[in-house]
């Protein structure tokens, strides 16, 4: 493939940083905090900031509460955050986006390749955390998918591929998402690259969709694993049009 287009892609980091090879689109599938904390958001910002990618995109995780902004201020920031100001969520979720192409069911077309991305992860029983959905809300919450993807983008991994956690007893069990998995079979992107299983790092692939697990640290929250790296061909875009962002 003579001049591809590099794709890197890392999830559940937690507040650490590894070295990143080189590329041409970043891609952080969400948990780059761990209780999403200001100190840890603004260090993720300049980290993000000082990455030599031409595209940084970036999706929340659960962890990542502070981007959750009505369930921030109804729930979250009482649990986690009280000594913060009603407003300086807000302040930093805008920051933010200032660095990358934040996605928050949302797409945006990169040279050629539609990638639409999701935070949002099942619902953890009795833990509420951010951008969660209940499961039996599930089918109806994930036609928002849009139709023509070529690359999806979620937090939450769906059933059946790199979702189910075996060495950690208190969380053993399947964390897939069933209704994830079916809207993906209809979308049929190329790539669906996902985090949130840590122990579920790799590459599968089914009816044509190559799953992608780019969590890098183990359950333990112990550095574990690489940045996931694959290319995809260059499509030919004129150069006004090499970026589209949909909101």
């Amino acid at each position: 493939m003579d001049n591809p287009l590099t794709f890197v892609c890392i999830s559940d980091t937690h507040s650490q940083f590894i070295d990143i090879p080189q590329g041409d689109v970043f891609i952080h599938c969400g948990d780059f905090s761990t209780h999403g904390e200001y100190k840890e958001v603004n260090v993720f910002i300049d980290w993000l900031k000082a990455l030599p990618f031409k595209y940084k995109v970036v999706i929340a995780g659960n962890h990542d509460i502070f981007l959750d902004i009505e369930k921030y201020e109804n729930q979250l920031r009482n649990r986690f955050h009280k000594r913060y100001a009603p407003m300086d969520h807000i302040k930093l979720k805008e920051e933010l986006k200032q660095s990358c192409i934040y996605l928050e069911n949302s797409s945006v077309v990169i040279e050629g390749y539609k990638i639409w991305g999701s935070p949002y992860s099942p619902t953890i029983p009795y833990n509420p955390w951010a951008f969660q959905v209940e499961p039996e809300e599930g089918e109806k919450f994930w036609k928002i998918m849009e139709e023509g993807s070529d690359i999806v983008l979620t937090h939450g991994a769906p059933l059946g591929h790199s979702s189910y956690v075996t060495s950690y007893e208190p969380t053993e069990g399947e964390w897939g998402d069933e209704a994830l998995a079916n809207r993906i079979k209809e979308v049929k992107p190329l790539y669906h690259i996902f985090g949130h299983v840590h122990e579920g790092y790799g590459m599968t692939e089914e009816n044509g969709t190559k799953y992608i697990n780019c969590a890098i640290l183990d359950e333990r929250y112990k550095l574990a694993e690489k940045a996931y790296v694959f290319q995809l061909p260059r499509r030919v875009v004129p150069e006004n049009e090499s970026i589209k962002q949909q909101l």
